[in-house]
């Protein structure tokens, strides 16, 4: 009998066995990775067979989210039926019962393991730079990424449509390279079509590289580590392996030979940036990132030769342009092109190599950029990047416009010599939560199971604006304290729409939307539900910030840095504010915080005269700070502080929430509530699409 008490290891039904620890289907076909939604409601059809599951039940125990539909459930329970190729009409495992729910009708058999002796210990330090510095592809502008239904819905949408740019590579017909429910990135082909990756654990900087044969999915571990691996670069020849090791307080280059897995340490990388590089020369020299020239310099491209042992500069960036990261050749070595990546955005330069004698940028403005990779033949490059208003695959040819490929969620790309892809899938999760005060409790707030993010209170602390991406691209929703209610505001939805802030003159939000290659400002007043433009405002202005007596505003289209500008009541000129190059603000009606560039503070100044009169040293880069009246929120050596401006002593906050998300992360009100973006789960699926399967060639016309 079945030990029912007791997790099964596996489940075994007709011509099927689950494996539900490595979320994989094994069947006589061959093996299918599930996605987490799948694998959840597999799971839960499979622990009560013969059971009738009510839809209501199905949608608190699998979603456990409240604005989950009955037809986000019926697609779920069609897509797990094809996955396991079932028939509605005439079911073998899903049955569905006339206004009753579902019920798992065929026969299932549980495997129960004995109890394991060993634990993983729960409180297993984490060394959180480190960490970071593993899944930073994950940062940048708000994420907007979507779940495996709304992924294949999209898919065949595309297939329906005709979309030339989707037909002509085939993605519809990818899956999932690995199945382990680890993460899995930095995805390279070898010469002969073997993929080498890393797969990471979720809790730990544990981590190890794997080359794994896509015939056969047979893996070989070359190197498991304590310590963070990325960006695992084949050689030409085929007997090595480039990588880069992350250590606490450092970056290292090594390499390891395919024949008894010896290591050799090649050099240090830069300390500060996550890259990926590219050999060269056959083999004998090395592109790669390396530490700054000097602090007035961001980290540059170097070559390695390993002939001599020599390492030489091949370019020195400003910190205003960003690292210089992520080489790449094209398949003839004629052509280079890497990114210059600066807080989370990169403009793309495409140069002559090996002379570097001019360089051209391959995007209109800085976007947030991931991976890219040549295609074999041809000079089209895919991009993996939100270019399009989301997240997905795109290429670049002949300095057009972006061509929108598909891969929705892809954080790299890699391309085979035969024309096959193989990129890393991401799916996020992240919640607000908000406290009304010292003593109260935490409560999420607008939960669903796609990306919350950029709290913003309203003057008045009742209602609180907020970015999702749970209708695909980013868009504006107002939770209402007082009832818990939840407003969908009605935008166009091919736009992004990002930065929501409440005027304080009317109430109204000021919300900034990517048009095209730019951005403007919008004012939207929810008695009308009509969405302005904001006038005298040039276009690239990005979030924007209404005081009684002025708008507030930085230029620069939202690559990261840029001029605060003002634009005082009643003028039709708006005026620099004076600040140089600023990449973070923010403003109450007394005050101004704001974060310079290349400056690891936070400066306050008070309205009108905005001479600098307190820096906060903060170690956190991002946008973890609030301003509520002369209160001063901030993130810090990993706690959350609090001061009053000017001049108060910093206070710990104690809380056991901190923000972690992308953009602003945490909001502020006057009347001392507080609202954090905290992510709640990540997966990250190596996918791949073979040359052969569908109609895919990338590079044909």
């Amino acid at each position: 009998m079945d030990d029912v008490s007791r997790p099964a290891t596996e489940y075994r039904f007709l011509d099927w066995r689950y494996e539900p620890e490595r979320r994989r289907l094994v069947g006589l076909a061959g093996e299918v990775r599930l996605k987490p939604l799948s694998d959840r409601l597999l799971r839960r059809l499979l622990d009560a067979p013969g059971t009738v599951l009510a839809r209501d039940q199905l949608i608190e125990q699998v979603w456990t989210r409240r604005e989950v539909n009955d037809e986000v459930l019926s697609r779920a329970i069609a897509e797990l039926r094809a996955l396991l190729g079932d028939d509605a009409r005439e079911p073998r495992f899903v049955e569905t019962l006339s206004k009753g729910g579902y019920r798992w009708i065929a026969p299932v058999t549980r495997v129960v393991a004995p109890p394991s002796p060993q634990r993983i210990p729960q409180d297993r330090a984490v060394n959180p730079a480190a960490r970071r510095w593993r899944i930073s592809a994950g940062s940048g502008a708000a994420l907007a990424l979507i779940g495996l239904g709304a992924w294949l819905h999209w898919h065949r949408s595309q297939r329906n449509a005709g979309d030339p740019a989707t037909l002509a590579v085939g993605l519809l017909d990818a899956r999932p390279l690995a199945a382990d429910p680890r993460l899995e990135y930095d995805a390279r082909f070898d010469g002969i079509g073997r993929v080498v990756y890393i797969r990471a654990d979720r809790h730990s900087d544990i981590s190890e590289m794997v080359l794994v044969d896509t015939a056969s999915l047979a893996e070989r571990v070359l190197w498991q580590d304590a310590s963070a691996l990325r960006y695992p670069t084949p050689s030409p020849n085929g007997r090595e392996v480039a990588v880069a090791r992350r250590t606490e307080q450092a970056c290292e280059l090594w390499s390891v030979a395919l024949v008894d897995l010896r290591r050799t340490r090649l050099g240090d990388c830069a300390p500060s940036v996550a890259s990926g590089m590219e050999w060269t020369d056959g083999g004998d020299a090395l592109i790669y990132s390396g530490a700054s020239a000097d602090p007035l310099h961001a980290p540059g491209l170097v070559l390695l030769d390993r002939r001599n042992g020599t390492h030489r500069v091949l370019t020195t960036p400003d910190l205003g342009e960003g690292a210089h990261v992520d080489p790449r050749l094209s398949g003839d070595g004629t052509q280079l092109v890497y990114a210059s990546k600066h807080d989370g955005e990169a403009q793309l330069w495409q140069t002559d190599w090996p002379r570097l004698a001019q360089r051209n940028p391959l995007l209109k403005r800085r976007e947030p950029v991931y991976g890219h990779a040549f295609e074999a033949k041809g000079d089209g490059l895919w991009v993996a990047g939100d270019l399009t208003r989301y997240r997905a695959l795109h290429r670049l040819r002949n300095g057009g416009e972006p061509e929108l490929i598909g891969g929705r969620g892809a954080l790299s790309i890699d391309l085979a010599l035969d024309g096959a892809a193989v990129w890393s899938e991401a799916i996020y999760d992240a919640d607000i939560w908000l406290r009304a005060g010292a003593d109260a409790a935490w409560t999420a707030i607008a939960r669903s199971n796609r990306y919350e993010s950029q709290p913003e209170f309203s003057a008045d602390g009742l209602r609180v604006a907020l970015i999702s991406n749970r209708n695909g691209t980013e868009s504006v929703l107002v939770y209402d304290r007082r009832d818990g209610s939840v407003r969908s505001l009605p935008l166009d939805p091919r736009l992004r729409w990002v930065r929501p802030t409440w005027s304080v003159r009317d109430h109204s939000l000021i919300i900034t939307a990517y048009e095209d290659r730019h951005t403007r400002l919008y004012r939207y007043r929810l008695d009308d539900d009509v969405p302005r433009i904001v006038p005298h405002i040039e276009q690239g202005a990005f979030h924007g910030v209404e005081l009684a007596d002025r708008l507030l505003y930085m230029t620069g289209n939202g690559t990261g840095q840029g001029t605060l500008m003002q634009l005082r009541q009643g003028q039709t000129q708006a005026e620099d504010v004076g600040l140089g190059s600023v990449t973070a603000f923010r403003a109450s009606q007394d005050w101004l915080v704001w974060r310079s560039e290349g400056s690891p503070s936070l400066r306050a100044a008070p309205w009108p005269a905005l001479r600098t009169v307190r820096e906060v040293p903060v170690d956190d880069k991002g946008e973890a700070f609030a301003l509520a009246g002369n209160a001063l929120y901030f993130l810090d050596q990993g706690n959350l502080w609090t001061c009053s401006l000017p001049d108060g002593e910093p206070a710990r906050v104690t809380t056991q929430r901190l923000p972690n998300g992308n953009g602003p992360s945490l909001a502020a009100s006057a009347d001392g509530a507080l609202a954090v973006v905290t992510l709640t789960s990540l997966s990250i699926d190596l996918m791949i699409a073979k040359k052969g399967s569908g109609s895919f060639s990338p590079g044909g016309k």
